[in-house]
């Protein structure tokens, strides 16, 4: 291969890998053509390091911007959360406050309820207190008093009873003190007598010591008696004593039981006494309470008596209104507006006109669909009283209510309504079927009238839901209270709610206008099944009976005068209750001095005999002491005489001393019978005190029980003394009752308002809470999505560095070819040229100076910048370095002798780049475009391989899978 065709292989290689298209036409064309590629490499380099950068800093931006977007994200987290938490806590701490409310209302509610028994119970006590019942809580108190007589008599027998059998018993017990002391004085006996024969053999024996013991025991003999004696007289002194204190409690006693007769007679007078004067105060309570329940039902009426109150303008505005369709110079919009203005006047009525209740209405029961005559009249009446009050307003005719009218709507509402089921409203509201007109006209024509109707929804409401509105079925039972209502709202809506309509109910209702005016009517009310009200006008004529008897309509004026004449009664009614209250007041309180007085008086018999009976119970124990004291003399001196008897015996002779051994040992057997027969007999005794005692329990049952009855029937005395009480202060009760009710629903009000407001804050918040806790799912949705964004954008800018350090490595490695092209291009001019250094300046091989070359050291410069060596042919060999650096490896030709640096490696060294498979198959696609130089086929093979060979070993290219 000659050195142009080195030089064309070298170039096209080198540009080919660069990613340049090179085509030489031929070797003169290398020069121009190499400058050339490389100014177009720099272009195209520098546009798109350029892009690929725009693509780092824009990907840079989005992962800025994706990472604020996170620590937004998680300060919104935080925020939520925080705001949750705190929202959390306020339905936790307002669950309580709701808990306590509720428990405040659960405790108002119980307080309610009590005070509304009481309430019930006074106002039964109320009914209840008229003078029959009073008289007869009386006549129960006086036989209460005889049965509580007749169980204290009960009780003096009880206990008379009881003290015979107490007297039983002190017999018994003296007898069984007695034979004990007999059986215990005959064991003495048998003692003594058993120590007589043991003396009487010691006597025999002529025994000393025998001798000086019957001396002791005489001598101890001698001083029992003297003791005894002197017990029984000190015991004696007892007895007399006891037996006056005893005839003092007697006495005592006796001054009680006087005392107690006196009371007794004393507060029998007074009883009755009291008795009168309380039926006296019943009746005259009776008198004022009917005359209050009068002066307070026609206050109630006043209070309550229902008007209406047209806002200022509304006469004016609606009566333009109606002109406006007489005016010549009429438009719609014109009626329009005017009908605009009215209804702003009118939507001003509604806070004008509210309902009053009446308490005498709410107490009346009715069902709407059974009304009675009656209910049917005062309904018109109150209806028409209302119409009345607007129509002397407008200065038109005012209606009248008759029994035809009110017959003539019953049977309207019946067979135009009821019977075929004419819903006028449906059950969505607007999807009735309005007014019968059909069946109205003919029914008028029937009756030799005309009527005009009015429709309500009345009793009915409609609730809205998902499906617009839905019926509420009104409750059939309702009280005259409700349908009063029911009938005035609907006459608040005909007048000021009118504007869709036209103002054609309120025209109706007014007697204005050619269409809604028939001078003289009558009208009526009513309601049907629907729970709908009509209101039925009807005109006057002589061809028919609507005018004839007309009801008396309500009137303020009649009300007030009624009034004033109930007032003055219950004046009269109030200074006789005084008087009566006095005179009883005077009688209770001298009855009740009286009831103490026998009180005392009882209780001090019952002391009095308590003290009798303790007297009676002394003198009997010193009685019984007494006599064990002379039954201890007794046989102390039995004792002291045996033992003179012993004690003289020593002196006896044999015979004696033998005979009265015998006489002592027969004694002995004979005391020791008596000692059986002393013991049977307090064995008996005993028996007869065990029986008595028995009895006497029994007795003193029977006072127990009885003092039981009389405390039941004291205490049953006391309830109909608060019964009679009651009765007697009957109205203060209800009074008192009414204003506890009062006070009760009052706090009840409060606790029910207090836990609506809690309830309520607490439904606030807990939607608040709901909305926070929706927040927090979003942010961490929100934080999710910007975290995932950030990643995605991390990965675009590792993909854009990444892309943009391939672009740099090929940028760079374009530039290093690019600068070798121009120094290849420069050496072969040099070389093509004869450039060579003269004078230190370039000169070509005829020593023509050459333009744009400098000379630099040993070499010169090109153009281009590139430095060659004059006049010297090079040939350069590219490989690439680890850091992928291109490295020139510069082989020098002298005389056909090529030459390597030390320094340099021979071969090329090639650094692995990895491709996509696009980038790989546009590699190939650009292989493809190799440069026509016009050299033989060999060349171009040659340089194709060359070219690809270059391509392979700078990118590395591997198999891969997709």
């Amino acid at each position: 291969m000659n050195k142009k065709q080195v030089l064309s292989l070298t170039g096209a290689a080198l540009a080919t890998v660069a990613g340049v298209s090179v085509a030489n036409e031929d070797a003169n064309a290398d020069v121009k053509t190499a400058t050339d590629n490389a100014q177009t490499q720099q272009i195209q380099s520098q546009t798109a390091d350029q892009q690929a950068q725009a693509k780092v800093d824009s990907a840079q931006t989005n992962v800025n911007s994706a990472s604020t977007a996170v620590s937004d994200a998680q300060s919104q987290l935080n925020s939520a959360s925080a705001a949750n938490t705190a929202a959390q806590g306020a339905v936790s701490d307002q669950q309580k406050v709701v808990d306590s409310a509720k428990v405040n209302v659960n405790s108002a509610s119980t307080v309610v309820s009590d005070a509304q028994a009481s309430e019930s119970n006074a106002q039964q006590n109320a009914d209840q207190a008229t003078s029959a019942n009073i008289q007869k809580a009386q006549d129960a108190i006086a036989n209460q008093e005889a049965q509580i007589s007749k169980d204290t008599d009960a009780i003096n027998d009880a206990n008379k009873a009881v003290s015979d059998a107490q007297s039983t018993v002190d017999a018994a017990q003296k007898k069984v003190n007695d034979a004990t002391t007999a059986r215990d004085n005959q064991q003495k006996n048998v003692d003594a007598t058993s120590d007589a024969v043991k003396n009487a053999q010691a006597i025999l024996d002529n025994s000393d010591q025998a001798k000086k013991q019957a001396q002791d025991a005489l001598n101890q003999a001698n001083q029992k008696v003297a003791d005894a004696t002197t017990a029984v007289n000190n015991k004696q002194t007892d007895v007399n004593n006891a037996a006056e204190a005893k005839k003092n409690a007697d006495e005592a006693l006796k001054n009680a039981n006087d005392a107690q007769t006196s009371a007794q007679k004393d507060k029998d007078a007074k009883q009755a006494v009291a008795d009168e004067t309380s039926a006296a105060l019943a009746d005259a309570n009776a008198a004022v309470k009917n005359a209050q329940a009068k002066v307070d039902a026609i206050n109630d009426k006043l209070a309550n008596f229902n008007t209406i109150t047209l806002p200022a303008g509304y006469k004016e505005a609606l009566l333009a209104y109606n002109n406006s369709f007489s005016d010549e110079s009429w438009t719609k919009e014109k009626s329009q507006q005017l009908s605009e203005d009215l209804n702003k006047i009118a939507s001003k009525g509604e806070s004008l006109n509210v309902y009053k209740h009446n308490k005498a209405d709410e107490d009346i029961k009715i069902n709407y669909n059974n009304l009675s005559l009656e209910n049917l009249q005062e309904l018109a009446t109150y209806y028409a009283s209302l119409v009345n009050q607007v129509r002397s307003m407008f200065g038109t005719n005012e209606v009248i209510v008759t029994p035809a009218s009110i017959k003539a709507t019953v049977k309207l509402i019946d067979n135009g309504y009821n019977n075929p089921s004419w819903d006028v409203f449906g059950d969505h509201m607007i999807d009735g079927k309005s007014h019968n007109r059909a069946f109205i006209e003919n029914y008028a024509d029937s009756l030799n009238t005309t009527i005009l109707e009015n429709a309500f929804g009345g009793l009915t409401n409609w609730a809205i839901g998902d499906n617009g509105f839905s019926r509420v079925k009104p409750n059939e039972e309702q009280t005259m209270d409700s349908l009063k209502e029911a009938l005035y709202n609907g006459l608040v809506s005909y007048l000021f709610y009118d504007a869709d309509s036209g103002w054609g109910h309120a025209n109706t209702t007014l007697n204005l206008t050619g269409l809604h005016s028939m001078g003289k009517e009558a009208m009526s009310v009513g309601f049907d099944k629907y729970g709908y009200t009509h209101s039925d006008y009807y005109k006057l004529s002589t061809d028919n009976q609507f005018g004839d008897s007309p009801y008396q309509l309500s009137d303020i004026s009649q009300l007030q005068k009624e009034l004033v004449k109930a007032q003055n009664s219950l004046q009269i009614m109030e200074t006789d209750q005084v008087s009566k209250q006095k005179a009883n007041d005077d009688a209770q309180n001298a009855l009740s001095s009286a009831n103490q007085v026998l009180v005392v008086a009882q209780n001090d018999v019952k002391d009095k005999t308590a003290a009798a009976q303790k007297a009676n119970d002394n003198l009997t124990t010193a009685q019984n002491n007494l006599a064990t004291s002379q039954s201890q003399l007794s046989a102390d001196q039995a004792n002291q005489k045996q033992a003179q008897t012993t004690f003289d015996l020593f002196n006896a002779d044999f015979a004696t001393k033998q005979a009265n051994l015998q006489k002592a040992t027969d004694s002995l057997k004979a005391e020791q019978g008596r000692l059986a027969i002393a013991q049977a007999n307090l064995d008996n005794v005993n028996k007869a005190l065990s029986d008595a005692n028995n009895n006497l329990a029994q007795k003193k049952q029977v006072v127990e029980n009885d003092k039981e009855a009389l405390k039941a029937d004291n205490d049953k005395l006391v309830q109909l003394q608060n019964d009679l009480s009651d009765l007697q202060n009957a109205p203060k009760l209800l009074a008192a009752a009414k204003e506890q009710v009062a006070t009760a629903q009052k706090a009840l009000t409060d606790a029910q308002e207090a836990y609506n407001v809690a309830n309520d804050k607490l439904t606030s918040l807990k939607q608040t809470a709901a909305g926070t806790a929706t927040n927090v799912s979003k942010a961490q949705q929100a934080l999710a999505e910007a975290k995932n964004n950030e990643a995605t954008a991390k990965e675009a800018l590792n993909q854009a560095q990444q892309a943009l350090t391939e672009l740099q490595q090929k940028e760079a490695l374009a530039k290093q070819v690019a600068e070798e092209q121009a120094k290849l291009a420069a050496e072969k001019e040099a070389k093509d040229n004869g450039y060579h250094i003269e004078n230190n300046q370039v000169v070509d091989a005829k020593g023509n100076s050459v333009t744009g070359w400098t000379v630099k050291g040993n070499q010169i410069v090109s153009p281009t910048n590139a430095t060659v060596d004059p006049a010297v042919s090079v040939t350069t060999n590219v490989s690439v370095d680890s850091k992928g650096q291109v490295q020139p490896q510069t082989s020098v030709t002298t005389n056909g002798v090529k030459t390597v640096p030390a320094t340099e490696s021979a071969n090329p060294v090639s650094v692995a780049t990895v491709q996509t498979r696009e980038q790989y198959k546009q590699q190939l696609k650009s292989n493809n475009q190799l440069p026509q130089t016009g050299n033989n086929d060999s060349a171009v093979l040659s340089l194709a391989g060359v070219a690809l060979a270059a391509m392979l070993s700078l990118f590395g290219i591997k198999k891969r899978e997709y």
